[in-house]
């Protein structure tokens, strides 16, 4: 019998590694010269919904799409942020750090 190739979503561990994963980053994102300005409204649950769409695109399940709209909802969030090309390098850049 062949094996079953996991989810991404298994492979990195489910929802208790990526809640970890994005409560760390956030808790960096706090003393970031250029990502603090952009997350000092944050909401506490910020993390958490941040982790259901990464572990719903990452194959894992549609919570995010139930309880929050999914992908749409999600860029209608940022659409108007007027974010610079800097701030995104440093959002990924220290996502990657974190991880």
């Amino acid at each position: 019998m062949a094996e079953q190739v996991p989810t991404l979503y298994e492979w990195i561990g489910g929802m208790p590694a990526l809640v970890r994963l994005t409560e760390r980053f956030y808790e960096r994102v706090r003393s970031d010269a250029i990502l603090a300005p952009i997350f000092a409204e944050m909401d506490a649950a910020h993390p958490r919904h941040v982790a259901e769409f990464l572990a719903e695109v990452m194959g894992g399940p549609s919570e995010y799409s139930a309880s929050r709209g999914g992908h749409p909802h999600m860029v209608q969030r940022h659409f108007n942020r007027h974010l610079t090309q800097a701030q995104r390098r440093a959002w990924v850049a220290l996502l990657l750090d974190t991880a």
